[in-house]
């Protein structure tokens, strides 16, 4: 956020009460307070050392990738200001209710002291609606986040320390097809995964292990759900044990996605990569906590809550 100064008088410390106002420009509808002097400065250096990430940002991060890389910022996100930007995220999935035994809870999700934080909650058993209890959403709640947008190709990295709790955290790319698409037969909604982690588990082949993984869900929708007609590209997976607990600390997870290839990489390091066979469609960035049932069975509750933090969301794409 930009603090525009007025100095009155033509003084540079005057007497007088400072004018100041919160915008670009000034206006003749700014606010006049009285300022010490000390608080002025204090505001200024506050002003000074925020970043300004905007489409002509000097402040921009640069990719680690090196030159010939655009930050985007549409896609970007360092969760210093509460609450989450509406103008980019969801807080919650349009399109789906949550995997159960849980549901997305928009309450779960929050913006504070500089992170995105994504909990996942045990319901109380008297406070879960019929409908949740009917529908089997009645255990637990989660978190997502989801651009509003979507995008094809680039560099994505998020800094994020997973829950300690046996609940799936995640960064990933998904398309989950519009209407009328998602009813045609021949078609496929896609997704790549940038992570999946655990920051609790007791199973060895779960703990402690990154997940990698692209999938291609078969259309239509309704039949693929019936007849479990997915695909997952097992030559696309990767499961790589990581010398470190996800909940101890924050590591930068990373992918680079162009027309011909996947890198995935962890704290700068590339972990994985495979040809980019199938993946050319424009992408959803979603954030979330999920209870996998069928693949890491259900957290303790005396886990929960438990928070996914997110330090920051940062993409680029090749500059033309």
């Amino acid at each position: 956020m930009l603090l525009s100064l007025l100095f009155v008088g033509g003084k540079a410390w005057p007497a007088t009460p400072r004018a100041f106002m919160l915008g670009g420009s000034l206006t003749p509808s700014m606010i006049c307070l009285p300022v010490r002097r000390s608080h002025l400065v204090a505001a200024v250096s506050l002003w000074l050392a925020a970043p300004v990430f905007g489409a002509a940002g000097s402040n921009a991060p640069a990719c680690p990738l090196g030159a010939g890389w655009k930050f985007v910022p549409e896609f970007s996100d360092e969760f210093d200001r509460a609450p989450l930007d509406a103008a980019k995220w969801w807080d919650f999935n349009p399109a789906w209710h949550g995997r159960k035994p849980a549901y997305f809870d928009r309450a779960n999700v929050q913006v504070a002291n500089g992170t995105l934080q994504l909990t996942a909650r045990a319901q109380d058993p008297a406070a879960v609606t019929v409908e949740n209890r009917v529908r089997g959403h009645d255990l637990f709640t989660t978190a997502l986040v989801k651009s509003k947008q979507r995008i094809r190709y680039g560099y994505f990295e998020a800094r994020c320390r997973s829950m300690r709790a046996n609940v799936c955290n995640a960064f990933w790319l998904y398309d989950p097809l519009d209407a009328p698409a998602k009813y045609r037969e021949g078609d496929f909604s896609e997704e790549i995964d940038i992570f999946e982690v655990f920051g609790k588990s007791a199973r060895p082949d779960i703990s402690r292990v990154f997940f990698a993984t692209v999938h291609r869900h078969h259309t239509p929708y309704v039949e693929s759900l019936v007849n479990t007609k997915k695909t997952v590209l097992p030559t696309y997976s990767a499961k790589i044990p990581m010398p470190f607990d996800f909940s101890a600390d924050f590591h930068v997870y990373a992918l680079l996605w162009t027309a011909t290839e996947l890198k995935w990489f962890v704290d700068g390091k590339e972990v994985f990569a495979r040809p980019n066979d199938h993946f050319h469609r424009p992408l959803h960035v979603v954030l979330d906590a999920e209870i996998m049932k069928t693949w890491a069975g259900l957290p303790d509750a005396a886990d929960l809550p438990a928070t996914f933090f997110t330090d920051y969301v940062r993409v680029w794409q090749a500059a033309p």
